[in-house]
């Protein structure tokens, strides 16, 4: 009877632990989820002119933003990686600020969602030690007083537009992408469950590049090499697309000829033991006949122990017979520190040169700032 009852215990105990091997392998071969994010922090001191209206602008303000990331992913047996990423503003209701899915092997990669295009994911910033330079979305320190934006040298029309793209492996240091986007106002916060509606777009319409363009293609190329302590990165973009039939009645309405719009990128680095300098140059011809916009960024970082620090510089030219020939220089100082893994003290200090252009809404004036505060990545 004792031989019964131990033969049944060690059958009741094998058939909880397989059914428990069993439960843990169907979790490990499922979806590994993962959460992390950033968070930024920043106190502003600045001393600008006035706006061409004579509004006066303050002389300090708080910064803060922050996003959560939700990350899903699984392995299969053929060696393919297929998974999502989905990333919410923290300070925006929550709003989505991207959300793809992707395949990923020795093919390549492939994504589709509302994520940015290979382009400007191809493209190689120059380096900074502040808050940097090289993003539409750096522009914190001052007020724009001639309506031009901080620079930004990589190609982006495809601001998160619904795509699909498609980027090679990396061969002998060389790698290749493409997208095509239907739509850029097909974008993040949205369901994404649309049909355009064209003859809406026939009767109304802006002529903003960043939002009424239809059909685009972006192409890019990035090469990486290291030879002992000296690296090398280099890329080269370019996105096209066209106005949708809105934008080219409000244009013609104007007295202004539409073109097909083109904008494209040379940027690289080189870098050598703790010193790194960089330079990127954009170009678009804003979808105008007599209009052209340049943008130039350029920096050097020289890092010792958990210290990065440097100068960076950019510079926006707006030309031509049909543009306001208006311009925008940035200079910064910046310094990094690496207090802990993932947690930055960075401070910057800026200046800007706003030259007015030839209409009355822009102005001419100059601003200095002051950009303490810290960067988080969790």
């Amino acid at each position: 009877m004792r031989k019964l009852l131990l033969a049944a215990a060690a059958t009741a105990v094998g058939v909880v632990s397989l059914s428990g091997g069993a439960a843990q392998a169907q979790e490990a071969e499922g979806f590994q989820l993962r959460i992390g994010g950033f968070y930024n922090a920043l106190a502003i001191v600045r001393d600008q002119d006035r706006t061409a209206g004579g509004d006066r602008i303050r002389r300090y303000d708080f910064n803060q933003r922050g996003r959560w990331r939700i990350q899903g992913s699984q392995s299969l047996d053929n060696g393919m990686t297929v998974g999502f990423d989905t990333q919410y503003e923290m300070q925006d209701g929550m709003n989505n600020n991207r959300s793809y899915v992707y395949a990923r092997g020795g093919f390549g990669n492939v994504q589709f969602g509302t994520m940015y295009s290979a382009p400007y994911l191809l493209h190689v910033s120059p380096p900074t030690a502040g808050w940097g330079l090289d993003d539409t979305g750096h522009s914190h320190g001052f007020t724009s007083i001639n309506g031009l934006g901080f620079p930004a040298a990589m190609p982006f029309y495809i601001n998160r537009s619904m795509n699909i793209t498609y980027v090679t492996p990396r061969f002998a240091g060389l790698q290749a992408g493409v997208t095509f986007a239907p739509d850029q106002r097909n974008s993040p916060n949205m369901n994404n469950r649309v049909a355009t509606n064209l003859s809406e777009q026939n009767r109304t319409g802006g002529r903003n590049r960043f939002r009424d363009v239809q059909n685009l293609v972006g192409a890019g190329l990035n090469y990486q090499q290291a030879f002992e302590e000296l690296s090398l990165r280099l890329s080269a973009g370019l996105e096209t697309g066209e106005w949708n039939q809105g934008a080219k009645n409000r244009i013609g309405t104007a007295g202004l000829n539409d073109k097909r719009l083109w904008t494209w990128s040379l940027a690289g680095t080189v870098g050598y033991a703790g010193l790194e300098f960089g330079a990127a140059y954009n170009f678009d011809n804003t979808g105008l006949d007599g209009s052209r916009l340049h943008q130039t960024v350029a920096g050097v970082t020289y890092t010792l122990d958990g210290f990065t620090f440097g100068p960076s510089f950019g510079w926006v030219r707006e030309r031509g017979g049909n543009s306001d020939r208006r311009q925008l220089y940035i200079y910064e100082f910046g310094t990094r520190y690496a207090l802990a893994p993932g947690v930055n003290l960075v401070g910057s200090v800026e200046h800007a040169r706003y030259m007015a252009g030839t209409l009355g809404s822009s102005a001419k004036g100059n601003g200095t700032a002051g950009l303490f505060g810290v960067q988080m990545s969790f």
